[in-house]
């Protein structure tokens, strides 16, 4: 019998948005144990006595959760002049 024959019912399988067996059993041990791996990446990246390098990649991965990333985009076409200009002016505070 041919698969996905349109009009026919979806039978079997796992209900759409059930996570996987496996991703359930971390979550119940996390859960377990009482750990919270979202806020302790939120701790470290508040803590100002940790490394700023390590904070900022704490900020960075809590930020895929807020924001999506953005996709590459690539340009095929040709680019006329001598492209955009940019102007820096730095100024001292008073």
């Amino acid at each position: 019998m041919p698969r996905n024959v349109k009009g026919q019912p979806r039978v079997g399988g796992r209900i759409k948005g059930t996570p996987n067996k496996r991703t359930q059993d971390v979550m119940d041990r996390l859960a377990e144990l009482g750990c919270d791996p979202i806020e302790g990446m939120a701790r470290i990246a508040m803590d100002e006595g940790a490394p700023i390098e390590v904070r900022s990649r704490m900020y960075s991965e809590l930020a895929q959760y807020v924001a999506p990333k953005r996709k590459a985009i690539e340009h095929s076409g040709e680019i006329k002049g001598d492209g955009p200009q940019v102007r820096i002016i730095l100024q001292q505070p008073a």
